[in-house]
């Protein structure tokens, strides 16, 4: 699979144009046009707000419920450990 990403600005009449490098296959090609986004603080404007990466989204899920407590390294080792065994209950 080829990919190209590159930056470009809409000028009058909402055209763009994108320079391909010459390896590029010829063919049908899917185009999708986002604002961009200032890589130094990621942020987007008002009208288009910045929007959580699926890490920050599972990181922000990942959460334990009130009341149970956290996993020590020992219970995860083991529970490892059993997996590669196999608990015959399967």
């Amino acid at each position: 699979m080829h990919a190209h990403r590159t930056r470009t600005r809409v000028e009058g009449g909402h055209r763009v144009t994108v320079d391909l490098p010459s390896d590029f296959p010829d063919g049908e090609v899917e185009v999708i046009v986002l604002p961009a986004v200032d890589d130094a603080d990621n942020e987007r404007t008002e009208s288009h707000p910045r929007r959580l990466s699926v890490d920050e989204l599972l990181a922000n899920r990942l959460t334990r419920p009130s009341g149970v407590d956290p996993v020590s390294l020992a219970d995860m080792q083991s529970a490892i450990a059993d997996g590669a065994l196999g608990r015959g209950d399967v």
